[in-house]
């Protein structure tokens, strides 16, 4: 998979940067686009993967209504500007019935950073300014990296009642050995029992963060 940086508010042309990661078994890419939606060689693989992970005949009925509602999942993620979308259920090890949903996304961003130890540093303090998790230094095969948790609590509403639902996200962000561009990459899940599996995972997953080379995306 690729992901191009967003545009920057400069007269200069921003050079896309593209990344990839090693998805474990299990994980759906969303479409995240209309383009993706209409496209045929991301949405046959798509139908497929719906069809093999839920164990539905394919262009039944079921798998067509689970597609549809995971890619209108990705149609919202994508409408957050990110470059990248993947969903996997699992069930929990502690207990069979309780299913452990998790989204990840991937995103770059440009940057004019002299090198990655300095994009860290200044990654760092604004994270820990900002006072909404605490940010901690990880260095991952591609370079060093902040990580942060964090988390928020929504609700649901069923008729009069409200249920509280906790959403925490775990995200690494990047920045590249160029000075070009920093990625961002977060497993998000409310299986709040799981969570600590679910970071696990997540440590996973960002260890095969690759940039692609400047221009490819």
């Amino acid at each position: 998979m690729s992901s191009n940086s967003g545009s920057a508010a400069t007269d200069e042309p921003v050079v896309p940067r593209g990344f990839s990661l090693g998805m474990p078994p299990g994980f759906i890419a969303l479409p995240l686009d209309e383009d993706q939606i209409h496209s045929t060689d991301f949405c046959d693989p798509f139908l497929e993967d719906v069809g093999k992970q839920f164990s539905l005949e394919s262009g039944g009925d079921h798998a067509a209504a689970t597609a549809a509602a995971f890619a209108e999942l990705g149609m919202t993620i994508g409408g957050s500007g990110v470059d990248y979308a993947a969903v996997a259920y699992y069930k929990s090890p502690e207990d069979p019935l309780r299913p452990i949903m998790v989204t990840v996304t991937g995103l770059t961003m440009p940057s004019s950073h002299g090198d990655q130890e300095t994009a860290v540093a200044g990654l760092y303090e604004i994270h820990k300014n900002e006072g909404r998790g605490t940010p901690t230094l990880m260095e991952l095969p591609v370079g060093p990296a902040v990580a942060l948790a964090i988390q928020d609590k929504n609700f649901i509403s069923v008729g009069s009642e409200r249920d509280p639902v906790l959403t925490r996200q775990f995200s690494a962000w990047i920045p590249d050995p160029d000075g070009t561009a920093i990625g961002v990459v977060s497993v998000l899940s409310n299986s709040w029992r799981d969570w600590d599996r679910v970071c696990v995972l997540g440590v996973e997953i960002f260890d095969t963060f690759q940039w692609e080379p400047i221009g490819v995306g």
